[in-house]
């Protein structure tokens, strides 16, 4: 499994490596671990890292980018275009390396508060719906993403005391939602 994407695919908030998201997803379906998430990357920076260093072939890539954008970005159409614009970079490039591979790219879950981390303090909950609106309309035009949802997601609990970050509970929640997709995926 190959994933990408923001500090919560690196694993920020995560008390150890193995508590993170990214690993316990893989472990969760057997699969060893090719982390390539980048803390503070933007959607932009993944699609530039996935252009100048194509995706190694992989039964499943697992993204989730997109926070980073709309909390600097704010209310701009131009920053959600480039999001958009992204994605489909990101989703075409893992397609022509794996054409088979499923993508589980994971909905972005909402925070408490958007007020700190200046200059990155300019999202919203309802910019993350959005966001999450136009991920699933992208991938919906793309065959083998499936959008993970993360059910069960609780910002109160399961953030860090950074208040952007996912902390042990949080990651194992996306974790879950993502291991619950990609199975049904592969049925």
């Amino acid at each position: 499994m190959v994933s990408y994407g923001h500090s919560w695919v690196d694993g920020d908030g995560a008390s150890t490596g193995a508590s993170c998201m990214a690993a316990l997803v893989a472990g969760g379906l057997g699969l060893e671990l090719d982390n390539r998430g980048v803390g503070g990357s933007s959607s932009t920076g993944t699609a530039a890292l996935i252009t100048a260093d194509a995706p190694p072939a992989a039964a499943l890539y697992l993204l989730m980018t997109g926070l980073n954008d709309l909390r600097l970005g704010g209310e701009s159409a131009s920053s959600l275009q480039q999001y958009a614009d992204s994605l489909r970079t990101i989703f075409e490039a893992v397609r022509q390396a794996s054409p088979d591979a499923v993508v589980a790219a994971l909905a972005q879950p909402h925070l408490l508060d958007f007020s700190l981390h200046a200059p990155h303090n300019l999202g919203s909950n309802t910019l993350v719906d959005t966001y999450n609106a136009t991920l699933r309309k992208v991938a919906g035009a793309q065959p083998g993403v499936v959008v993970v949802e993360p059910d069960g997601w609780d910002a109160a609990s399961m953030l860090d005391a950074d208040t952007v970050h996912p902390n042990d509970a949080g990651h194992s929640c996306l974790a879950r939602a993502a291991v619950r997709a990609v199975t049904a995926a592969w049925q």
